[in-house]
């Protein structure tokens, strides 16, 4: 394979001056782990409350601080604001367990810190219901919840925000409401435009999430308890101990049909048989009215422009919306941590980019699916991180993380010239390297390798005689590895790396040959692909893989596409048109509104251009080792079935179960593009 090639640069002198000034700022930088203050308080004290918000809905926080340390009356507060459970309670026992991380409460408030758990409207023991999930009413609630914060006794009127998935969006959502106290927020594996990445990746019904996202945010809404589970399943902790005797397990009505819920079971009653003002059922109560968007409601609203559910809302209101101008006007600084191989890497890497320049921004990004790096414990325990066992990297752990965060609001919080903002904004794992951190994202200096799919499966960088690929579609084919996929929240258990060699085939393959040195690959991967189809529809998954001199392989990363979003759209990116801002970087957009939907694209023996991207990832080729990019029709057990294969989507398919594709290959036709660091 022929590196990409250097356009050449006049030796004129202050042009020579300016390259140069640029690759240096622009270069590479080694991690090495900063100095982190020590704590300074050896405990702290729990507190809990109601909060009013704006429409007189009560929220249940739970706030802690810190104690046995220095004498300070005010506090910058870190506020984690959540659906779920702030804390949880075993009903046997009355034993109570804090929702956030033990070591990550007492790290933070030995530092100086009150942590703050708030949970929503419709949520563990507050009152009220969600008109529909990440509604508007998550940002109000979130502004009434910082400003009350702002006027406690314990506060010093500087308030930050922590948490991740849909805590991440709450921060959002959040920030752009602009209450004056919040003046920074750290992210991790949030969404920004969920439509793409949440419900219908490339168009596409996500059914994977669904399954086990939807049903445990409504356990948790109704406070189950199971302890056969593993964990068990506990409710979150009243607000008020109604009868005084300062325990707060007798709060909790009695299960007394035994099916985990007191809900169904009639007027409350309670194990100590004293009569309550019954504050805890009351406010269960009310959530069973909320909008959880669960499978169904996502299938009838196909589109970006679709209506959620009973509502007026779109996808296009819940997210982003807005929220990146508004977020810029309030100042407020910002840090997303994600996941190469979460479902919201993209997302991650594009509120980064869009806000960049506009506002104090950074990115980190780590070998992780949706979760966190493990901690030093769970490593020595054997229930780490593969991609760090399998890149030998002992060392790496959520410490990291935790420093980052520290360092971030001290410097943002607390005002601290320690140094951080002069650090280059991006810090991210090149999975076969390490850690390294950047000027900006995507890099600057990568370069575009185009391998162009060719004839006897082969991916190579000239694009080979014009022909034609006939390939017979596999309805099995699937992106599941141990069980595990970027979908279904598996990644955190799987004991190796994610490997397709199982299914490979029901894939339609191309493959370099060998490498003749190392290819770093780090930024967005763009495919495009001339395609059709013996049917009128079809959907493309594409996976770029590690091929080792042995055979077996690694995913790297995937992307899909349904063919029904072939045309290209006057739209720009998923901004609204009246936001100042456009999303960075600038990927292949193919809008998803009912406009932009083909509902035939291959009509009449057509075939069409296909454009999309993969995830972003940051890989290290080895020399000795192939690039591989597999593509399958289906990912079954994640993805719904394509609109033309029976059980698609509902008044269509059902015909012959046979799909056949014809895949142009040659000039022009066929290439994966790979962001190549040279």
């Amino acid at each position: 394979m022929k590196a990409a090639g250097r356009r050449a640069v006049p030796a004129v002198g202050c042009l020579l001056l300016l390259v140069t000034a640029w690759s240096l700022r622009a270069a590479p930088r080694a991690y090495s782990a900063p100095d982190v203050r020590p704590g300074e308080y050896a405990g702290y004290e729990r507190h809990a409350d109601y909060v009013a918000v704006a429409d007189g809905t009560r929220l249940a926080l739970t706030w802690y601080v810190p104690s046995q340390g220095p004498a300070v009356a005010r506090f910058p507060v870190l506020l984690w604001y959540m659906p779920g459970h702030r804390e949880t309670i075993d009903p046997r026992s009355g034993a109570i367990r804090p929702g956030m991380d033990p070591e990550e409460l007492a790290f933070f408030t030995a530092r100086g810190y009150v942590v703050a758990i708030a949970e929503m409207r419709g949520s563990g023991a507050s009152f009220g219901f969600r008109i529909i999930d990440r509604g508007p009413q998550t940002g109000t609630d979130g502004r009434d919840l910082v400003n009350w914060i702002a006027r406690q006794r314990w506060s010093n009127g500087r308030v930050g925000m922590i948490g991740a998935s849909y805590q991440g969006f709450s921060q959002f959502a959040t920030a752009a409401e602009r209450p004056k106290a919040l003046k920074a927020i750290f992210p991790e594996i949030a969404g920004f435009d969920d439509y793409t990445s949440l419900y219908y990746p490339g168009g596409i019904l996500n059914i994977a999430l669904a399954r086990v996202a939807y049903a445990a945010m409504g356990r948790d809404d109704r406070n189950e308890f199971d302890p056969t589970s593993a964990p068990p399943r506990l409710p979150s902790v009243p607000v008020i101990d109604e009868d005084g005797d300062g325990e707060l397990a007798d709060e909790i009505p009695l299960d007394r049909n035994g099916n985990g819920s007191f809900l169904d079971d009639g007027p409350p009653r309670y194990a100590d048989g004293k009569a309550r003002a019954d504050v805890y059922w009351r406010a269960t109560q009310e959530h069973q009215k909320n909008g959880i968007l669960t499978n169904d409601k996502v299938t009838s609203a196909r589109f970006r422009d679709s209506t959620l559910a009973d509502t007026s809302y779109r996808y296009w209101d819940l997210d982003p919306g807005l929220k990146p101008d508004r977020i810029v006007q309030a100042g407020i600084a910002v840090y997303n941590r994600g996941g190469w191989f979460d479902y919201h890497a993209r997302d991650t890497a594009q509120w980064f980019g869009t806000l960049q320049g506009h506002t104090p921004v950074r990115l980190l990004m780590a070998p992780t699916g949706h979760t966190g790096l493990p901690s030093p414990e769970a490593r020595m325990q054997g229930r780490g991180n593969a991609y760090l066992a399998h890149f030998g990297d002992q060392q790496t752990s959520n410490v990291l993380v935790l420093n980052e965060k520290l360092r971030f609001f001290d410097r943002y919080l607390g005002g601290l010239d320690n140094g951080f903002d002069a650090e280059p904004p991006v810090l991210i794992y090149v999975m076969g390297e390490g850690w390294r951190r950047e000027d900006e994202w995507p890099l600057r200096r990568a370069r575009p390798l185009r391998l162009w799919l060719g004839a006897h499966g082969s991916l190579a960088d000239a694009p080979g005689d014009a022909g034609v690929d006939v390939w017979q579609v596999d309805p099995e084919a699937t992106s599941l590895s141990q069980g595990a996929n970027r979908w279904n929240y598996g990644i955190a258990g799987a004991k190796a790396p994610l490997s397709l060699d199982g299914s490979l085939h029901r894939r339609l393959a191309y493959t370099t040959e060998p490498l003749g040195e190392d290819r770093e690959i780090t930024g967005h991967p763009i495919l495009e692909v001339t395609l059709g189809a013996s049917v009128e529809s079809a959907d493309l998954y594409a996976y770029l893989e590690d091929v080792a001199p042995d055979g077996s392989s690694l995913l790297v990363t995937e992307g899909q596409l349904r063919a029904n979003y072939h045309r290209r759209q006057s739209a720009p990116d998923s901004l609204p048109a009246a936001s100042r801002l456009r999303v960075k970087p600038a990927l292949p957009w193919p809008g998803f509104t009912q406009a932009d939907f083909d509902p035939a694209p291959f009509a009449g023996g057509r075939s069409v251009r296909l454009v999309f991207d993969l995830m972003p990832t940051a890989w290290r080729f080895r020399a000795g080792h192939r690039i591989r990019l597999s593509l399958a029709g289906a990912d079954r057990d994640s993805f719904e079935p394509s609109l033309a294969q029976p059980g698609g989507a509902a008044g269509s398919g059902g015909g012959d179960p046979k799909v056949h594709w014809y895949l142009h290959r040659g000039s022009a036709q066929s290439v994966l593009v790979l962001p190549w660091i040279p």
